[in-house]
Formats: structure tokens, C-alpha cells, sequence
């Protein structure tokens, strides 16, 4: 009797849910906001790097529109990941020439290391667009390694594997209306909002120590 070769599937990884389904609705509708507001009075054209930023840039696009802005968006193909691992950025080829005198708001699902956001702006930045900002969903700091400014962060995370909204593991968890961090991964801390820039003249904001 010949015993199977072949390998028993891949268990599933431990999940950990740290941002809820509402939560994460709240804060982008406070984004989008906040984009709208930034960019009254123009036609913003939004950098989509697929495929992960796609629902949190539509997201964004909705709140942006209902709040009688208009949008535009072109969506850039940038490939990094196989499965939990990281390699060299390559994006697929796209009509720069629409960046040109162009206001653009580069948007991913989360600056990790920073490599895959950093090419994507130095790409459309050679087009001489008018001005470039950039939205992520997630910042992680841990493996951050590009020195990047991000105009519009969703939640701030120190380490481990994000998922959901976009971000997946093998093309898995994208669905995903909350975000969870792979268990096994690392330890991880609580996901949290930026905090809030203070204006000029505005009274800085006084907190007790716990």
C-alpha cells in the first residue's frame, strides 16, 4: 500500500482582532473629512496602489464626493509581498503623464518599511504634478527604513502582520471589515489614531499619567 506524498494543508493563522468594523468606518469617514477639506476648490487626482489601498480609497472617494468634492483616480500596480515575506518593489507601468499640474494624494492600505510608498512617489513626483500627499489605513514603525511623510494616517501599529480592509496574507483576509494581526507574528501593540496636529494658536492639550 503506497502512502500519499502530499504535504497536509497549512493550517490557518491565529487571528487578533484590534480594530473593530466601526471603529475603522469612523476614522476614514473622519479622513475623508478632512481630505475634502484640504482639497476644496480642486479635482484631486487619487494614486491607488492596488491592491490593497482599493476599498480604503473608495471609501475615501465616497466620503469626499458627500461632501460635494469630486475625484479622480488612477490606480498603480506595485508588487511586494509573497506571502509574509517582503521583496524587491516592482510596479507595473502607467500613464504618468496624468500626475503632470496634477493635485495627487498617493494612497495605500499600510507604510510597512516604507519601500513600495517611496517608489510610487518618486514616480509620480518626476511627472511635476502640483502637489502630492500621501493616506495610509495603517503605519507601521517597526521595519520602517524610508523616510517618508504620510499626510493622512488611519490607525498607527508597531509591529506585526496587518490584516483586513484591503490588507491579506496569500491573497486571504482582504474581505476582512475589521483589522486583525497574525498571532504568531510578533508580539503587537493596540492599534491607535494619530494623534490630532495642533493648530497655530490652539492651547496645547494637557493629559494625567497612568
Amino acid at each position: 500500500m503506497s502512502r500519499s506524498l502530499t504535504p497536509p494543508p497549512t493550517p490557518p493563522p491565529s487571528l487578533r482582532r484590534v480594530v473593530s468594523a466601526e471603529e475603522v468606518r469612523v476614522r476614514i469617514e473622519a479622513l475623508a473629512a478632512t481630505v475634502a477639506r484640504d482639497f476644496e476648490g480642486m479635482v484631486p487626482l487619487f494614486i491607488v496602489i492596488a491592491e490593497g489601498a482599493r476599498r480604503f480609497a473608495g471609501e475615501l472617494q465616497q466620503g469626499v464626493n458627500a461632501r460635494g468634492g469630486f475625484v479622480e483616480t488612477l490606480v498603480v500596480r506595485a508588487r511586494r509581498t509573497r506571502g509574509s515575506d517582503l521583496v524587491e518593489v516592482k510596479l507595473d507601468d502607467f500613464d504618468v503623464t496624468r500626475c503632470t499640474d496634477r493635485d495627487l494624494l498617493v494612497i495605500d492600505d499600510i507604510a510597512d518599511e516604507g519601500r513600495t510608498l517611496a517608489a510610487v512617489l518618486a514616480r509620480v513626483r518626476a511627472a511635476d504634478p502640483r502637489t502630492v500627499k500621501s493616506a495610509v489605513l495603517v503605519s507601521k514603525h517597526a521595519r520602517r527604513c524610508m523616510p517618508i511623510e504620510l499626510d493622512y494616517v488611519g490607525f498607527e501599529v508597531d509591529d506585526g502582520w496587518v490584516l483586513g480592509f484591503g490588507m491579506d496574507l496569500d491573497g486571504k483576509y482582504r474581505e476582512l471589515d475589521h483589522l486583525a494581526v497574525v498571532v504568531d507574528a510578533g508580539e503587537v501593540s493596540e492599534p491607535r489614531a494619530p494623534r490630532k496636529r495642533r493648530e497655530p494658536g490652539e492651547p496645547r492639550a494637557t493629559s494625567r499619567r497612568r
